[in-house]
């Protein structure tokens, strides 16, 4: 749900960036009503159009997978990264490559979707993007 001065973030793994665009972008699905929906929100959206605003998702691709939070996030800025190499101080139980946002928005879904390439790790709070 919608709730400013938050991002909800989302880790995952993906062989380029090209392949995370296509995950977060594709228009090959479709809900109910016929519309095409990305693979993203049919993951961990139930399937809606767009349960968020498009203009407050993000999603950046680091190249070679890492368990340091500080390197996945590293797109998202030096606020956001330094807050989840203090929550992960020991790092990620397993490497990423990519990191989804949502700006302003608590997302209150499943962590993890089975067959999903990309998991729902938390909601902080953020000061500006």
């Amino acid at each position: 749900m919608e709730e400013l001065g938050v991002v909800s973030i989302w880790l995952g793994n993906f062989e380029s960036r090209e392949a995370l665009a296509f995950y977060a972008e594709n228009r090959f699905k479709r809900n109910e009503n016929g519309e095409k929906v990305p693979s993203f929100t049919q993951d961990f959206f139930e399937g809606d159009l767009w349960p968020f605003e498009p203009e407050v998702f993000d999603y950046e691709f680091s190249g070679e997978p890492s368990q340091d939070p500080a390197v996945v996030a590293n797109p998202l800025g030096e606020e956001l990264s330094r807050a989840l190499a203090d929550i992960y101080s020991k790092g990620f139980d397993q490497p990423y490559n990519a990191v989804l946002a949502v700006y302003d928005y608590q997302f209150e879904g499943s962590r993890h979707v089975p067959g999903a390439p990309a998991q729902f790790i938390m909601t902080l709070p953020y000061l500006e993007r």
